[in-house]
């Protein structure tokens, strides 16, 4: 294989990479506003202390006994910025090496 070619077939890998971090990301983002606006949309009418956030979704409620209900788990916090990063990650590298490889 020559050398351009190997270049470029990993440039493809890494721009493959971008778009499924990136689809991973619009995912989990999906995911939480449905389960922020459809799942837990009664959550306000019988919260004692109700917390809303915006990016990613939620609604929860802290009961007075310390329990948690409709938060977003650790794992789903995990997947999504660490998808949004990865993301950024692969875009930013693809981005540079085309600009390096244009001049």
């Amino acid at each position: 294989m020559r050398r351009t070619s190997t270049r470029q077939a990993q440039l493809n890998r890494l721009w493959g990479a971008a778009c499924a971090f990136a689809g991973i990301f619009s995912l989990a983002w999906a995911a939480s506003f449905v389960k922020a606006n459809v799942l837990n949309e009664g959550l306000r009418s019988h919260c004692e202390a109700f917390h809303s956030t915006s990016f990613p979704f939620e609604n929860s409620c802290t009961h007075g006994d310390g329990t948690v209900e409709g938060a977003n788990g650790l794992l789903f916090e995990t997947v999504f910025f660490g998808s949004m990063a990865a993301a950024a990650a692969c875009l930013t590298a693809a981005v540079v090496i085309e600009a390096t490889r244009r001049k």
